[in-house]
């Protein structure tokens, strides 16, 4: 899928489709709303129905199965564990992981798990 527009714009066209994520997206999410309630960035209605969005909106797998894997790639890679969940995921069910992480992509390229990784 090609898609133009706003990463927003991008991440949007995506919905329909069949979206697998580690459940520890729900803590990141929620971490995520916090700090813009917290900002003044929205209000806390506005972030109240999101993970329930989330949680109809994808097909979410267990984390605690990905954590010693997502942690080798971690290491191999040099990138933070948590978005080595991701990244694990993508290989075990052999789709690929759409990311706006650069720096993710970035740390794939020349290795085994490029092919996993594509831009948002």
């Amino acid at each position: 899928m090609v898609c133009a527009g706003t990463e927003s714009d991008r991440a949007g066209a995506l919905i329909g489709g069949e979206l697998h994520a580690p459940d520890l997206i729900l803590a990141e999410i929620a971490n995520a709303l916090w700090k813009k309630v917290r900002r003044g960035e929205i209000e806390t209605a506005q972030s109240e129905p999101v993970l329930s969005l989330l949680r109809t909106t994808l097909l979410l797998q267990p984390s605690a199965p990905l954590a010693e894997p997502a942690l080798e790639v971690a290491l191999e890679l040099g990138h933070p564990v948590c978005d080595c969940f991701f990244l694990v995921l993508a290989r075990e069910l052999d789709v690929q992981l759409v990311t706006a992480d650069a720096r993710l992509i970035g740390r794939c390229r020349g290795t085994g798990l490029a092919r996993l990784v594509r831009p948002l």
